[in-house]
């Protein structure tokens, strides 16, 4: 499930399962791997990412996979630098040393730089997090007020 404390939109969740895909039949049934089809408070249905403490829903399976690939980074595992006395630079000039030394020293300011960026971007999508919902919430009322017209 997509939040830790059983709530998703502000509603409680009263069930979940993995959502059919297009082409499930009741013969050979066939399910989304990273897509849940949940079952709200107020009797809605809507279908959320499967990744913990990830919100993103849509109305329809099939808007919420396209989707999960924002989360396939997230699975990959760096990987780990040599053992830095494991290098060989006996065969280096003073030169392509100097050049080594001063790439890496760009590549850590780079690196610092970006995680700078992360950790602001992050604190920024938390701050904006509940001005989404409200938005949300507010777009279903004006949805629905169109459809009771209509």
């Amino acid at each position: 499930m997509a939040t830790a404390n059983g709530t998703l939109n502000g509603l409680e969740v009263i069930e979940f399962e993995f959502a059919e895909t297009p082409r499930s039949t009741p013969e050979n049934p066939r399910y989304f791997k990273e897509v849940l089809k949940v079952l709200l408070a107020d009797g809605t249905v809507v279908y959320n990412c499967v990744w913990p403490n990830c919100e993103f829903t849509r109305p329809k399976a099939s808007g919420v996979w396209p989707h999960t690939k924002v989360h396939k980074n997230q699975t990959k595992t760096p990987k780990a630098a040599p053992d830095p006395s494991a290098i060989d630079v006996s065969g280096l000039t003073l030169a392509e040393l100097i050049e080594r030394a001063q790439k890496a020293t760009w590549y850590s300011a780079e690196l610092d730089a970006a995680l700078k960026k992360l950790t602001k971007t992050t604190r920024e999508l938390e701050e904006l997090r509940p001005r989404v919902k409200t938005a949300e919430k507010q777009l279903q009322t004006i949805r629905s007020a169109f459809a009771a017209v209509a």
